[in-house]
C-alpha cells in the first residue's frame, strides 16, 4: 500500500472521528504513533488532555480545556520541518473538516427549530444558501487536502478551514461567539492548528 493511500485512508477515519466524537478524539487519532516533542514545529503543541501524566509540562487555556485540549511544552531546538509534520498537518485538516461538519449539523438542527414568520429559519433562502455554500466549501477542501500534502498547501488548507469555520459560526448568530456555545470547537480547532502548522508557509 502506498504512502498516499495510507494517508488518504487515515484522513477518512480522522474526519469520521472528528465529526462523530469531536476535536480531542480526532486529534488523538491524528497524533497516534507521533513523537510529539520531536515533531511539533513550535515550543508548545496541542494534544488531548486525556491520558497525559499529572506532571506533564502543559499550558492550559479555558476554552481549549473545555474541548479536552491542553498545550504540551516541547523543549529544545525546534526542527523547521520534522519528519512526520506534514502527515500530522494533513490528518489534522481531516479532523477539522469533521469538526466543521459536526458543528454544521448542529447549526442545521438549531435553525430547523427556530421560526421566523411561521417558517423554520433553515428554509429561508439566504440561510439555506449560506449552508449550501459551506457544504460546497467543505467538499472542495476535502478534495484539496486529499490531493496536496506539501507544506505550503497544508498551511493554505488550514487557513481556509479557519475562514470556513468563521462562516459556520456566523450562522449561529450571537450564539456562535459564546464561550460555551457550539462555535467554541471551531475556535479551539484553529488554536490547535496554530501549534502544528506553520502559517509562514503561506506567502502574502
Amino acid at each position: 500500500m502506498s504512502t498516499s493511500t495510507v494517508v488518504s485512508t487515515g484522513m477518512s477515519e480522522c474526519e469520521r472521528v472528528g465529526r462523530e466524537a469531536g476535536l480531542a478524539a480526532g486529534l488523538a487519532l491524528a497524533l497516534s504513533g507521533t513523537a510529539v516533542a520531536d515533531t511539533a514545529p513550535g515550543r508548545y503543541a496541542a494534544v488531548p488532555a486525556r491520558g497525559l501524566p499529572d506532571d506533564a509540562p502543559v499550558l492550559r487555556h479555558r476554552l481549549a480545556g473545555a474541548e479536552g485540549i491542553v498545550f504540551l511544552e516541547c523543549p529544545g531546538e525546534r526542527p523547521p520541518r520534522a519528519p512526520g509534520s506534514a502527515e500530522v498537518g494533513t490528518l489534522l485538516a481531516a479532523v477539522r473538516l469533521g469538526v466543521l461538519r459536526r458543528v454544521l449539523d448542529q447549526v442545521v438542527e438549531h435553525l430547523s427549530g427556530r421560526l421566523s414568520g411561521g417558517e423554520p429559519l433553515i428554509r429561508k433562502q439566504l440561510i439555506a444558501g449560506a449552508v449550501a455554500d459551506v457544504m460546497a466549501g467543505l467538499e472542495l477542501l476535502r478534495e484539496y487536502a486529499s490531493a496536496r500534502h506539501e507544506p505550503v498547501a497544508i498551511a493554505d488548507i488550514h487557513t481556509q478551514l479557519d475562514d470556513l469555520g468563521w462562516e459556520v459560526a456566523k450562522l449561529y448568530g450571537a450564539e456562535g461567539y459564546l464561550a460555551d456555545g457550539p462555535g467554541r470547537a471551531l475556535y479551539v480547532s484553529s488554536m490547535v492548528a496554530g501549534t502544528w502548522v506553520s502559517r509562514e508557509e503561506v506567502s502574502g
